[in-house]
């Protein structure tokens, strides 16, 4: 069994996921790889505290039979994920685009971020790092936990711009927030889950 190869499999599922059952991590392992893994196998490879040490490293966590994100394991956080997420099906991408999700600052840059992008360099030139301000809003809606209106909120008084000039950012953040890969949907978009 490679090692290094299931290891960066859960790290990037619990990544995409927020909350993932070790089954479902060896379903998609199986079907991206020639070589098959098995419950026992993972469960074995579980046991070892260098493996546990290195999921902790990646903010994975081990509870019950789930790999858990950081930003999830507390246990009313964990429950409400669990809840919004319960009974959607999982976004399963190939397995390169998948182990980009290796990386917990990765997601997939869109057209709608680039639109909020361009509108803050023409609000604030050089004065914001426009990459990092937009990383930070799609990192916060993905582990909000649906709390959308809360992240909108926060980012629009962050900007500390008149009235009328914020308000045009909310149009443009819902569309970010539609086309992000959120934990409470199972990796999918809105506007994905919405054409299922």
């Amino acid at each position: 069994m490679n090692e290094e190869l299931v290891l960066k499999y859960i790290v990037s599922c619990t990544n995409l996921y927020g909350i993932v059952p070790v089954e479902k991590v060896i379903e998609i392992y199986n079907n991206q790889n020639e070589e098959s893994i098995s419950l026992n196998d993972v469960e074995s490879l579980l046991q070892s505290t260098q493996m546990k040490q290195k999921l902790e490293e990646s903010f994975v966590y081990i509870q019950s039979n789930e790999f858990v994100g950081e930003a999830t394991s507390e246990e009313d956080e964990k429950e409400n994920l669990k809840r919004s997420a319960a009974e959607k099906p999982y976004y399963v991408p190939g397995k390169e685009e998948l182990l980009c999700y290796i990386d917990e600052e990765y997601f997939q840059e869109t057209p709608e971020q680039l639109l909020v992008k361009n509108m803050l360099k023409e609000d604030f030139g050089d004065q914001l790092d426009v990459d990092e301000e937009v990383s930070e809003l799609v990192y916060n809606l993905q582990v909000s936990g649906g709390d959308f209106m809360m992240e909108l909120s926060l980012f629009i008084a962050g900007l500390e711009l008149p009235i009328k000039k914020s308000e045009r950012y909310i149009p443009a953040i819902v569309e970010v927030a539609d086309t992000t890969r959120l934990w409470e949907n199972r990796g999918h978009t809105m506007k994905e889950l919405q054409q299922l």
